[in-house]
């Protein structure tokens, strides 16, 4: 389930450096929530720098959006904002100071996996478990 999407201007980031981002990403969620890797998404939209906030001539601001089911640990959104802001601050040089964020949490009956919800999909692996 976890998602993860970074918005980030075109002169910050290459073919390469998306890679490292997405793949970083992907290893950040598998380790801080014990997410099995088969399920994180992790995606980047890239703009032009004329579409950055005023003040950030030196190339945009990067900014990020996870998403995570609502069950997950003030902890665990503390270390994924700190890991996310990391990961942008040494894959693409950019300063600390203008990278935003945010975390959206999610009902698991609102999230929908192949289809389902993925209150029934977790409920049917808890079973299975059992």
């Amino acid at each position: 389930m976890p998602v993860v999407t970074f918005n980030v201007p075109a002169t910050l980031v290459s073919e390469d450096k998306g890679r490292q981002l997405t793949r970083g990403a992907c290893e950040v969620f598998a380790q801080v929530l014990e997410a099995p890797v088969e399920r994180i998404r992790a995606f980047i939209n890239v703009y032009p720098e004329w579409t950055a906030s005023a003040g950030f001539e030196a190339g945009g601001a990067p900014f990020y959006q996870f998403y995570v089911l609502a069950d997950r640990t003030p902890q665990q959104v503390a270390a994924l904002h700190q890991s996310f802001t990391q990961l942008l601050v040494d894959v693409l040089a950019c300063e600390r100071s203008v990278i935003r964020g945010t975390c959206l949490r999610i009902d698991p009956s609102d999230w929908g996996i192949a289809g389902k919800p993925a209150s029934e999909i977790r409920k049917a692996e808890l079973d299975a478990r059992r």
